[in-house]
């Protein structure tokens, strides 16, 4: 089966950015605040930086450190495919390598010092991790979901603590949060209705309730909390060959959730700059919006996404024009929200394919910190990490050979 993709704006690539003095210490927009009946700090900015501006409020990071290899005499720089990258206080960066099943050390100036992890069964050894998160400068945490464990090692590579993971799942790159309660947390969700094979022919629709479950490191009591119930839409029809297709409508609006490490979450609706940090009980404690202007779904996208299917599929066009015409009539205006490791909220607009990534940034409290746009194009598929001022990622060169990249903001 083949899932065509479910939006041709949103960015494949998910990146992140760090505040740098220089954007703090920026004339910031004006705020407008009041208290909502509940309690709840809301926060409006009329205005925020357009995502090709330039100007104090705008950093732009740029890559000092870039390394790796297609060939060379030093194999420890040749790259497969690499899951994680995470960086200590002093520089020491750490880089998993999902191809060769192993974690490399390097030092601040990109020199390979040793490698801590690799393939086995035994302590210490991982069967196929797609991740890994730095606690501090002492612990490093593994996902190793070819048995569905997390374990931790020290810098020099030798385990000190494994747990089974709560919820069963792959994701093509781990990112792991743990919240500063030494809890580790797992989306999950859970749907009554059975899934049917064949699939039913034409237009159906899913409901499921979300969850959010918690691994206590300390009591090892398993919790969870409920994000409420979600709907998803898909189309199903029958290719040329007898094959069932599964078509998905593009610019579908969907709520993103992000654990907030100091307690609770972010939360946001994707076609709407409105942002909300929760308790753990669901109470809203701020909220965050901004005039950023709604995008429209035009008669061109529709016709572009039939299109683009047809062209792999002939015989799917009315498949694809029955779906063309359920999407809504705004396009998604943030693609991905995350916390960084000083516990600042990232928000990515949606910008044009060929544009740079672009972010907002704000506290917990949600003051407006600037924005952030990249100065280079991180692979696709990516992750990135921000840690200690620097950005983390990877890039690729012209032959797809992946190289570590390291951004510093200021």
């Amino acid at each position: 089966m083949r899932n065509h993709p479910t939006s041709r704006v949103l960015p494949a690539i998910i990146l992140a950015a760090a505040v740098s003095s220089c954007v703090t210490e920026s004339a910031e927009p004006p705020a407008l605040r009041e208290t909502l009946p509940n309690g709840a700090l809301l926060v409006r900015y009329p205005d925020l930086p357009a995502i090709d501006a330039i100007g104090p409020e705008v950093t732009e990071a740029h890559v000092d450190l870039r390394f790796g290899s297609l060939e060379g005499d030093d194999p420890n720089l040749i790259f497969g495919d690499i899951r994680g990258i995470q960086a200590s206080s002093d520089g020491t960066i750490y880089v998993l390598d999902f191809q060769a099943t192993e974690v490399r050390v390097f030092d601040s100036d990109g020199r390979y010092l040793r490698t801590i992890v690799r393939r086995g069964e035994g302590p210490g050894e991982i069967t196929a991790a797609n991740g890994l998160v730095l606690s501090g400068d002492t612990l490093l945490w593994i996902n190793d979901h070819g048995k569905w464990r997390i374990i931790g090692v020290n810098p020099a590579g030798e385990e000190v603590r494994r747990f089974n993971a709560p919820v069963l799942g792959y994701g093509f790159v781990w990112t792991g949060p743990f919240d500063n309660r030494g809890r580790y947390w797992s989306l999950t969700a859970h749907s009554d209705e059975e899934r049917r094979y064949p699939p039913p022919p034409g237009l159906s629709s899913r409901t499921s309730r979300g969850y959010y479950k918690s691994y206590d490191l300390s009591s090892e009591a398993v919790d969870s909390v409920f994000l409420g119930e979600s709907s998803l839409q898909s189309y199903y029809y029958q290719d040329s060959n007898g094959l069932w297709q599964l078509l998905a409508p593009s610019f579908s609006a969907f709520e993103m959730i992000v654990v907030n490490p100091s307690g609770g979450f972010w939360r946001a609706n994707n076609v709407a700059y409105r942002i909300a940090r929760t308790g753990e009980g669901g109470d809203t404690l701020v909220v965050i919006e901004a005039g950023v202007p709604v995008l429209p779904l035009t008669d061109e996208d529709r016709a572009a996404f039939v299109e683009e299917i047809v062209e792999d599929s002939p015989e799917a066009r009315s498949a694809a024009e029955e779906v063309a015409a359920l999407m809504p009539d705004v396009k998604p205006i943030l693609a991905r929200m995350f916390v960084d490791d000083e516990g600042r909220l990232w928000v990515q607009r949606v910008t044009p394919e060929d544009a740079p990534a672009f972010y907002d940034t704000y506290s917990e409290e949600g003051d407006y910190l600037g924005s952030v746009r990249f100065a280079f194009t991180p692979a696709p598929y990516s992750r990135f990490w921000v840690q200690h001022g620097n950005i983390y990622t990877w890039v690729v060169d012209e032959m797809d050979v992946p190289y570590v990249v390291r951004a510093p903001l200021r």
